[in-house]
């Protein structure tokens, strides 16, 4: 069993099964609370999220759905690496190199960083993956190819659905095989959504903006668009 500061892994045969706690972090773990429900509408949302993006050629490690908050998934060799395509300026990006909050970018960015919080999560490009033995130049280019196309179909379903996905972070693994996979969650965790100017993700928590259940509450009634 290995446990992170918002899930916990559990083996199961050659697979794993992921259960979401209710934990909820930000600022590399710096603030940390526990609210309830939020494991089970993120573990929710990811299965709905990845079995959407599995039915539109995107290879994912989810399996079966196990209410309220575990995922049957493919067991992966996770590489360190937190992978976030950006289509809109927020966040981190502001800090580094300036521009307004909301502002479109020409193209989706795909940009890696180093999982790590005693560093901070540095931004590594593909060089740096290769000289630090992270992971090879071919599986970092067909991560990006991967990332841009899963945050390209996600878009489109927010699209729809009148909502604004302005960034998202994605983690791979490797598979038994050797193959790229997308694991983790796909959540209002992991994403910058937005509607009407109200915000619709963790910058709820980060900004101390109110209830992010709430907001993540909607976000789930949406997914359920989506079959299981």
């Amino acid at each position: 069993m290995r446990e992170g500061k918002t899930k916990i892994v559990e083996e199961f045969g050659d697979d794993v099964i992921l259960r979401f706690k209710d934990d909820i972090t930000a600022g590399d773990g710096a603030k940390h609370d526990v609210m309830e429900n939020k494991g089970s509408i993120c573990c929710e949302v990811t299965a709905r999220m990845m079995k959407y993006l599995n039915e539109n050629g995107i290879y994912t490690m989810f399996l079966e759905y196990l209410p309220p908050n575990k995922l049957h998934a493919r067991k992966l060799t996770m590489i360190p690496l937190e992978v976030i395509v950006r289509f809109k300026k927020a966040g981190s990006f502001i800090r580094r190199y300036g521009g307004t909050d909301g502002e479109d970018l020409p193209s989706p960015l795909v940009e890696f960083t180093y999982k790590n919080d005693e560093l901070h999560d540095p931004l590594m490009c593909v060089e740096h993956l290769e000289v630090l033995g992270i992971t090879t130049r071919q599986v970092a280019c067909e991560i990006i190819e991967e990332a841009r196309r899963s945050a390209i179909l996600l878009k489109k379903f927010f699209d729809q659905n009148g909502f604004e996905l302005w960034d998202i972070k994605f983690e791979y693994g490797l598979d038994q095989n050797g193959r790229v996979c997308l694991g983790d969650e796909i959540s209002p965790d992991t994403m910058r959504l937005r509607r009407s100017g109200q915000i619709f993700d963790k910058d709820v928590y980060r900004k101390d903006l109110g209830n992010p259940i709430e907001k993540y509450e909607v976000v789930l009634e949406l997914c359920r668009n989506i079959s299981l």
